[in-house]
């Protein structure tokens, strides 16, 4: 969303909105690759206010995901919600005209967003966060007992019939210690 610093008075600015994530590029990518299928719009609120020269942002987000258990491979349903800060200054004159050593940040630079002119771009800010949402490995429950290795029964409906794998002698002392 783009924010002109106009609008942003003493007071701040809030605003509230919803997008899909399949209109935005690195976000169908992650419905594409399967990570997670995005059920609802994602929810956005975002406060701005001024301070010097720069901008805070302090932002709220929701959305449904479907997700896939990475034990049982089940696909379940959750909410996942963040809230997040981020701060925009002005572009440094480096930044807009870089030379190839000019290209490292400083420690200040680090963590900042930029902005040229008098407009600020908070999308990518929102993106990350849409991202970070997404859980790298989910299980469906923490409790989730998988899938039997060799039949492939998900576990958590009830056993399997497979026959108790043979233990290796070599490995029978190492049962005794597991024992209650």
């Amino acid at each position: 969303m783009r924010v002109h610093l106009d609008a942003i008075k003493d007071t701040g600015l809030h605003l509230s909105y919803e997008f899909s994530p399949a209109r935005d590029e690195g976000l169908a990518d992650v419905e594409q690759s399967g990570e997670a299928v995005f059920l609802t719009p994602v929810a956005v609120s975002l406060a701005l206010n001024r301070v010097a020269d720069t901008v805070e942002v302090r932002g709220h987000l929701s959305v449904r995901l479907r997700l896939t258990c990475a034990r049982c491979l089940a696909e379940f349903e959750q909410d996942a919600a963040s809230d997040f800060s981020c701060v925009f200054a002005p572009q440094p004159e480096e930044r807009r005209h870089p030379t190839p050593g000019d290209l490292e940040l400083s420690a200040e630079d680090v963590g900042l967003l930029f902005f040229d002119g008098q407009v600020l771009e908070t999308d990518e800010a929102v993106r990350e966060e849409v991202m970070a949402l997404v859980p790298y490995r989910v299980l469906c429950r923490p409790d989730c007992r998988g899938l039997c290795p060799h039949c492939g029964a998900n576990l958590n409906t009830g056993a399997c019939n497979c026959a108790a794998a043979p233990v290796d002698p070599r490995l029978a002392v190492l049962a005794k210690l597991k024992a209650p």
